[in-house]
């Protein structure tokens, strides 16, 4: 037997019930007391509910009935068995169900209301009708409605009905209505949107205790009353404020080293809003912190108020600022061991001193405090005090600066034990000491050093991934022996799965073309995994320089041995339009200008146009570059360039151009060759000039073959860190393959760069350099060798280290050497500033002279910027020897690479 139940419209038809008078009447009299008595007693029958759905909902028939059941019986109440229900239904008869049906089958069934209604299903959208009907007849049915999105929420509706019916038949109070008074300057939603309570709700005296508080802690109002008054709806609730006054204005009082914007800027509390004391606290607490970052930690912040009247009033912030204050002192009590000198150097915060203007030393920044404590607890971790403890840093201001102390227990210090291998041993233990470097500590009797530890543990975890064990893991077990101070070690290895790369994928280059990422890459699809090759390939996408980042993600995959690389790189812009000024001894004052795009098309082409004026030299260049001619490993390009240059005692005119070759030799050498096809022309020859020079005179053609090999394995293109540059190079001109310049030149050149503490590096560069005829004639004088300047001993005049004719003029030697050593150290990370302390060292001579020892030396200072336009260098040097019978000294600016 189906039941169709209808919450709407006169009944279709039914059998009518036929009860028994007098005793019915008798029960209704019970009944009512009983539910008058005690209301958690209510006797509930639920009735079936008509379901208008698709077929896959047929089960909510009895389902829906029966979920409503253990609700309400979740709820509290007594609810008759559905079977019971269906019976009852079956025994009357009843094909439909309207009022007078419910509340009769309610009576059969000894319940005080029945429930009954429909489900329905429009598209994503549920909702039941439900109504709930009194068997007595002395109340009007309840319409109970419930509307939710997907069929996920059916369980959801029948729990929100079940609480419906439980709001009607507990009578509980309900807030009918909210009101909102003295809002002047507020809008009503101000406090509206903050009550957690609605209309609608129960009336609960707590919580309204709670909103209540909630209103008056927002910090707008002086007062917050709620009213309760009785409709017969429910409640009513009056919420009753008293605003504080409008902010008329701002002004801020003794504020000289920050300026009045600035601090109105970083406040929440605006002309035109409503006081709130709480958030003027945070206000006040904010322009505290703008001096404290100024160097004014005693700075005193608090306000006024000029009211004229009670609805506005002007606002005044009042700032006693102080002294300025820098660190004047770090001390660090509790080295006996160390030198607490050394210990300082290890800081981030330093203490005033001469150069702090430029550097930006002396200032006092908090959040360094603790990365400062942790930098001591590790320096002495690394020279055997493993149970060093620094505690936190105490600050103490003082009229004439900043006083920083830390605390330091320094314990027992120990000494490198034995040191063991475990766990995965691929291969002999021999082998595995050649990895690490604590054992050379240990054969010196040298101390424990936790950062050689660590360097150990990740190169032997580097190690096993070349094997194709991309998540080795190694780890240490450090054992104290307290008798002897000294640390036994012990390294224990995992090796892992082995893993082979499936796929590599590229994203986020919008310009650079897959192919131009890939061939630079060192695994493919395929591959085994190998971790100098993963980080080999992030080196050499970063020297590219077309992108901002690169990250080179792994990612698992559905199979154990097997793994996918994404490469993720964040373009930036390629293209340069650059002008430049700067002044150095050999060219004086000058001035360059240069277009390029280094990633043409998204190829990687190189096209570029560059010109130099100075009052010794101009130069135009033309210049094109294809790395990968055809995606292969040979690059070709070449350059057209016109130079009209200024020598000692003529001029010389160049018109020429080049093509160049490159081809990789194993994974850091690369060589280069070109051909160099020249027309020149000598002219405005002095008088004076040697006969050398005079038989140059007038037009001439220069034909050179060119070789290099450069091995780089440098970490990066601009402002390296670590690596090394060495190249050696033949010229050949003359001779077999014609033109008028006949000479064979070799030339050696060497760059070394090592990463030192606090991101300082040593750089070491030297060159070597020997020309020798081709014929029987002389060497171009242009083509010998002149040091001197900035590229080359600075502090001495541009190309006046060489040697010169009988008559004084400058010829130029066959041999060269020089060389540079300098400490560079950052000066401003964010924009790239670099200082540095220099020596060089060099000499040219002659056919007639041999190499020796008597070297032009000079020492120096300068910055080095690597700003977006290219590296700017300021470099001043003072020579240690005399040049032509007097001390030179230079300061020097050049745009441009570096040597």
């Amino acid at each position: 037997m189906r039941c169709r139940a209808r919450t709407t419209g006169p009944a279709l038809g039914r059998k009518r019930v036929r009860l028994i008078g007098w005793f019915f009447i008798l029960f209704l009299w019970l009944t009512a007391s009983a539910y008058a008595q005690d209301l958690t007693k209510i006797r509930l029958m639920v009735l079936p509910f008509e379901i208008n759905a698709g077929s896959d909902l047929d089960y909510l028939r009895e389902g829906l009935p029966k979920l409503l059941i253990q609700s309400l019986r979740e709820q509290g109440f007594v609810v008759q068995d559905f079977q019971e229900t269906l019976k009852i239904v079956e025994d009357q008869q009843v094909d439909y169900l309207d009022l007078a049906t419910v509340k009769d089958l309610a009576l059969l069934g000894n319940a005080q209301y029945a429930v009954y209604g429909n489900f329905n299903q429009v598209g994503e959208t549920i909702s039941i009708d439900a109504r709930l009907v009194e068997a007595f007849g002395l109340k009007t049915p309840r319409a109970l409605f419930v509307v939710k999105k997907g069929t996920i929420n059916i369980l959801p509706a029948i729990e929100e009905l079940a609480a419906k019916i439980k709001l009607e038949l507990l009578k509980k109070e309900r807030i009918t209505e909210i009101e909102v008074k003295g809002t002047k300057i507020l809008d009503k939603d101000v406090v509206l949107l903050r009550l957690k309570i609605q209309k609608g709700d129960i009336f609960d005296p707590k919580q309204i205790n709670t909103e209540l508080k909630r209103l008056f802690d927002l910090g707008y109002f002086d007062d917050v009353q709620f009213k309760v008054s009785d409709l017969p709806e429910g409640k009513k609730i009056t919420i009753i404020v008293k605003e504080k006054p409008l902010i008329q204005a701002i002004s801020v009082i003794g504020a000289d080293a920050i300026d009045e914007d600035d601090i109105l800027e970083v406040m929440s509390t605006k002309t035109g809003s409503v006081l709130n004391p709480k958030i003027l606290a945070e206000d006040l607490n904010k322009i505290r912190e703008l001096y404290r970052k100024k160097g004014y930690y005693q700075a005193k912040v608090s306000y006024e108020l000029e009211q004229t009247d009670t609805r506005q009033a002007r606002l005044n912030i009042k700032v006693k600022e102080g002294e300025k204050l820098y660190i004047k002192k770090i001390r660090i009590e509790g080295a006996r061991q160390l030198d607490p000198d050394d210990l300082k150097d290890q800081l981030a915060l330093a203490e005033r001193g001469l150069f702090s203007w430029l550097t930006g030393s002396g200032v006092l920044k908090e959040e360094l405090l603790e990365r400062d404590a942790a930098a001591l607890e590790a320096y002495y971790g690394n020279r055997g005090f493993l149970d060093a403890r620094v505690g936190q840093p105490e600050i103490e201001f003082k009229d004439d600066g900043i006083y920083i102390t830390f605390k330091v227990i320094e314990g027992q210090r120990y000494k490198v034990g034995k040191i063991d291998f475990k766990g995965d041993i691929l291969v002999s233990e021999d082998k595995l000491r050649n990895i690490i470097k604590l054992d050379d500590l240990a054969e010196e009797d040298e101390y424990f050093d936790r950062s050689v530890m660590r360097h150990d543990l990740q190169a032997l975890a580097d190690y096993y991934t070349d094997f194709g064990y991309a998540f080795a893991e190694s780890d240490v077990k450090l054992d104290k022996d307290k008798k002897n101070n000294k640390i036994n070690v012990t390294y224990i290895l995992n090796k892992g799965q082995k893993i082979f790369i499936r796929r590599v994928t590229i994203d986020g280059n919008t310009k650079t073309r897959d192919n131009v990422i890939r061939r630079e890459m060192r695994l493919s699809d395929g591959d085994q995994f190998s971790g100098s090759a993963l980080r080999r390939s992030n080196i050499r996408l970063n020297k590219l320089d077309y992108f901002e980042t690169v990250e080179i993600e792994t990612l698992p995959t559905d199979s154990p041995d097997q793994m996918d690389l994404k490469v993720k790189v964040k373009e930036k812009a390629t293209g340069m339009l650059s002008l430049g000024a700067g002044y150095s001894s050999l060219d004086k004052f000058f001035v360059s200008g240069q277009i390029q795009e280094r990633n043409l098309f998204g190829k990687g082409y190189v096209l570029g146009l560059k010109g130099t004026f100075s009052g010794r030299k101009t130069t135009y260049d033309f210049s094109f570059w294809n790395p990968h001619l055809h995606d292969s490993k040979l690059g070709i390009g070449g350059d057209l360039y016109l130079i009209d240059e200024e020598f000692f005692d003529y001029d010389k005119k160049s018109t020429g151009g080049k093509i160049k070759f490159a081809y990789p030799l194993g994974e850091y050498t690369r060589l280069y060759w070109n051909y160099r096809l020249e027309q020149y022309a000598i002219t405005n020859v002095s008088d004076s000039a040697d006969e050398d020079i005079k038989a140059l005179k007038g037009e001439n053609w220069a034909s050179a073959l060119y070789v290099a090999a450069s091995r780089d394995t440098t970490n990066r293109r601009l402002n390296p860190s670590k690596g090394s540059i060495n190249s050696l190079s033949i010229e050949y001109a003359g001779g077999l393959i014609g033109g008028d310049d006949n000479f064979i030149k070799y030339i050696f050149d060497s760059s070394i760069y090592y990463p030192l503490f606090k991101e300082t590096v040593f750089h070491w560069h030297g060159r070597a350099g020997y020309v020798t005829p081709n014929s029987d004639d002389e060497i171009p004088s242009f083509e010998r060798f002149y040091i001197g300047g900035i590229n080359s001993v600075r502090g001495y005049p541009g190309r006046e280290i060489a040697p010169k004719y009988d008559n004084g003029d400058y010829k130029g030697g066959n041999k060269v050497f020089f060389t540079n050593f300098e400490y560079l150290f950052p000066l401003n990370k964010e924009i790239g500033l670099m200082g540095l302390v220099f020596f060089d060292a060099g000499n040219a001579w002659d056919e007639t002279e041999g190499i020796d020892l008597d070297l032009y030396k000079s020492v120096g200072a300068g910055i080095r910027w690597y700003s977006p336009l290219g590296p700017l260098r300021l470099e001043y040097g003072y020579g240690l020897d005399e040049l032509d019978g007097e001390k030179h000294s230079k300061l020097e600016f050049s745009v441009g690479q570096f040597f």
